[in-house]
């Protein structure tokens, strides 16, 4: 953290103020869509007492909805239990000695469940979730014990839908506000429109939050290596929806399922559920398949498909390799593999640190200026270059005053939507009128989704600039909006000047392989005139 961000003190109730930020634009943009009960629940809470409304946020902004009464200290909140009283009077929480054995047994410790359940004569030696798992076997309810304090119930936890109509996403949540207050992040300002929202419907709430939370298990289950968990989620995947933001969403939970089905052999199951995806790679794994079941043209069917109307470079390349593949066993035309263009080397160094920079000084050391840039480089230039194309205020982009870039960045309706400004800023670009290093040094800090500020300095673009021509760079760039997500990486590892020349070199150390859109951007690269190539690195392992 920087000097300047050490010494921002936020205001003891920042939390309450970012809250009523959110309930307010809530309030304003989506009341129609609230049930009774949330609406209810904004008219309750503007009517507490300031020491309640500080100690319900801070319980909302916490994971579940009980929590131990012992644990809770706040300095800015004068009387916690007064605050209690309120929230209780309010019918907001309850408060009870008795909770539900689940819940006291998520709530107490180890320790504690073997002095409240000492009768027990339960092993210390035990896991907790041992510990927990004898007492259930013997207890009753009306044995549950009454705990020394009393235990919080939140009753409604608005917290899942607040955040989603605010934000528009079920990424973000309040802590978003804090790195904004401290400066650690910093926003463009965009225009915030009240008639641009995003939800015109309570199914959409509601399915948004229910495939948020399957999406979020897969997640869980696929960092566990828990396959059948991942299995089972199937059952709960609900029908696909009509919606197209929501409907993009629910197929590449799809994918991720259908993949595991097909690991598992279920076939048919992951056949059914690849047919209703349009996003890859959907179409490849239904060639794969048919291909492992000898079905040789529906396999070329499909590849023909995504030759015709690839949905990116990637899944155009697949169907080429798939062609070749098939034209031994059917008619289907199959594309000549391509020559790369690019140069290949092998160095041998010592690697006493990782491979890119012991790379980096190899090149230094024969006069070239070298930065570690990976993908930076290109996609900074593009952030900067449209800037503020990209943060133009276009019905339905921004939501919420905490985006790295537009809602539609990734989707056909960027394009669509600011094809005029992109043809006009290329045209100043290619013409000399247009000061990229004054967006750099007027913007420098802001949040963009194309610029990763900490790998990109003024030095660097400069060399850039100097060294790679308008029309080479705008081909870049528009190599980059013509598939804005999967061509931002891919990138080689590291650029380098040395007088007027300049070159990108990928770097690969022992074992490592190119991948196929590595490939594609080397081959680029020189299709434009722009050296790129790679660097194999042996390991020196004499001392």
């Amino acid at each position: 953290m920087s000097q300047s961000q050490e010494m921002i003190v936020l205001h003891p109730h920042y939390y309450l103020d970012n809250f009523t930020s959110i309930t307010n634009t809530i309030a304003a943009r989506y009341l129609d869509l609230l049930t009774e009960a949330e609406r209810n629940w904004l008219t309750t809470f503007s009517a507490l007492p300031l020491g309640a409304k500080l100690l319900l946020v801070r319980l909302l902004s916490r994971t579940g909805n009980w929590f131990r009464r012992d644990k809770l200290s706040y300095a800015e909140i004068e009387d916690i239990d007064a605050a209690l009283v309120a929230l209780e009077r309010a019918k907001m929480v309850s408060l009870s000695h008795q909770p539900p054995f689940d819940v006291m047994a998520s709530l107490l410790t180890k320790p504690e469940l073997l002095s409240l359940f000492s009768h027990l004569h339960l092993k210390s030696t035990l896991r907790k979730p041992q510990i927990v798992e004898s007492i259930s076997a013997t207890l009753t309810p009306e044995q549950t014990p009454r705990l020394t304090t009393p235990c919080i119930c939140v009753h409604h936890d608005v917290m899942p839908v607040f955040l989603l109509l605010y934000f528009g996403n079920s990424r973000q949540d309040l802590s978003q506000f804090v790195l904004n207050d401290l400066g650690i992040y910093r926003f463009e300002s965009v225009t915030l429109r009240q008639e641009d929202r995003l939800f015109t419907n309570r199914d959409q709430i509601e399915n948004w939050l229910k495939l948020s939370e399957l999406a979020d298990l897969c997640w869980q289950y696929a960092e566990a290596k828990n396959r059948a968990g991942i299995l089972a989620l199937a059952t709960s995947l609900p029908p696909k929806p009509d919606w197209s933001p929501l409907s993009r969403k629910w197929e590449r939970l799809a994918n991720h399922i259908a993949r595991d089905m097909e690991r598992e052999e279920q076939l048919d199951d992951a056949q059914a559920l690849y047919q209703q995806s349009t996003l890859p790679p959907a179409r490849e794994r239904l060639a794969r398949i048919a291909i492992k079941q000898g079905a040789f043209e529906d396999a070329a069917n499909y590849v023909n498909d995504m030759l015709g109307n690839p949905f990116n470079e990637d899944e155009h390349d697949v169907a080429c390799r798939l062609a070749r593949q098939l034209s031994k066993k059917t008619a289907i035309s199959a594309p000549e593999k391509t020559v790369d263009q690019f140069e290949q080397h092998t160095i041998t160094l010592a690697l006493n640190q990782r491979v890119e920079l012991e790379t980096a000084h190899h090149y230094a050391q024969l006069g070239w200026r070298v930065w570690y840039t990976e993908n930076c480089l290109l996609n900074a230039l593009f952030g900067l270059l449209y800037w503020d194309i990209i943060f133009a205020p276009i019905p339905g982009a921004f939501l919420n005053p905490f985006q790295r870039g537009p809602r539609d960045m990734y989707s056909s309706e960027f394009l669509a939507a600011r094809q005029r400004l992109i043809e006009a800023r290329n045209a100043e670009f290619l013409a000399g009128n247009f000061d990229l290093l004054a967006v750099y040094d007027a913007k420098s800090g802001l949040a963009n989704d194309w610029v990763n500020w900490q790998w990109i300095d003024r030095t660097l673009l400069e060399a850039a600039l100097e060294t790679i021509t308008p029309r080479q760079l705008i081909s870049c760039l528009s190599r980059l909006l013509f598939d804005r997500r999967a061509n931002r990486s891919g990138h080689p590892d590291l650029f380098m000047v040395k007088g007027s020349e300049c070159q990108f070199v990928e770097v690969k150390g022992p074992g490592d392989k190119l991948q196929h859109h590595q490939v594609r951007w080397l081959n680029f690269l020189n299709g434009q005139s722009i050296k790129a190539s790679v660097t194999f690195v042996k390991e020196n392992t004499e001392r």
